[in-house]
């Protein structure tokens, strides 16, 4: 089971800032997820909320900034003995760091219309397709129409991107005595290699039925040790957490 830092580890670091990169770097990892967000000017962010209120303390929507805009910022909001500056990353900056990664998870938050779906997927095929670590990439999702361009696109454009559909509990979600084989369905109808699936729908079934699909599955947001070491029974393929250091420690997984 590999250990993937949850938005570089937002546990141990100010989350999606190149600090928080370099500090699962540090440790070792070669497995991070994180968020991208689609900016004015067509490039990519890595942020996971649509404002700077949370991380930077500022109101300003990331959709109304370009690029050029995200120095300006300092996403160490709560992190008070952070001791350096961390402005809002690029992807273009973040891929710079994590090149020789062996395993990224690229999430894709909810965009408001079609017409954004279709220019945030061009922009990833973009700047993912032709990375020289492309095939260490898996684009999720929550948002099916993203997964469902991507996979559109494979076929027009022949891009190689891998990608995963995310999972997590609502009032609407299947029981879990029917949800294996909807959820199979969803990944397979949209042409996804890997689900990541919330810990809170993360029973032995379910994933023994994602397993037997020849799926790939990442559960999320796992920070108990105990938690971990069961999952890990169960055969589960990545461990997102937001304290890797605590999992390394007590011998949960790998690097």
């Amino acid at each position: 089971m590999k250990i993937i830092g949850h938005r570089g580890a937002r546990g141990e670091a100010p989350e999606n800032t190149l600090g928080g990169f370099q500090h699962i770097i540090n440790l070792g990892l070669k497995a991070v997820e994180f968020d991208v967000r689609l900016l004015k000017d067509g490039q990519l962010a890595v942020l996971h909320d649509s404002t700077l209120q949370r991380t930077a303390g500022q109101p300003d929507l990331l959709s109304s900034l370009n690029v050029t805009d995200l120095s300006r910022f300092d996403n160490r909001q709560g992190w008070a003995d952070w001791t350096h500056p961390e402005p809002i990353p690029s992807l273009q900056q973040v891929l710079y760091f994590i090149i020789d990664f062996e395993h990224i998870e690229v999430e894709v938050k909810a965009v408001e219309d079609q017409s954004a779906v279709e220019e945030i997927c061009l922009q990833l095929i973009e700047e993912l397709d032709g990375w020289a670590n492309a095939k260490a990439v898996t684009v999720t999702s929550f948002d099916i129409r993203i997964l469902a361009e991507l996979k559109r696109l494979r076929d027009d454009l022949k891009h190689t991107l891998k990608t995963g559909l995310l999972l997590e509990l609502h009032s609407d979600t299947p029981h879990h005595s029917d949800m294996e084989g909807a959820y199979e369905a969803a990944a397979r109808t949209l042409g996804c290699t890997r689900i990541g699936l919330s810990d809170k729908l993360a029973t032995a079934s379910a994933i023994a039925a994602i397993k037997k699909a020849n799926l790939q599955l990442s559960i999320w947001t796992v920070n108990s040790i105990e938690r971990a070491k069961e999952l890990q029974s169960w055969g589960v393929d990545g461990l997102i957490t937001d304290h890797p250091t605590r999992m390394l420690h007590n011998s949960i997984g790998n690097i």
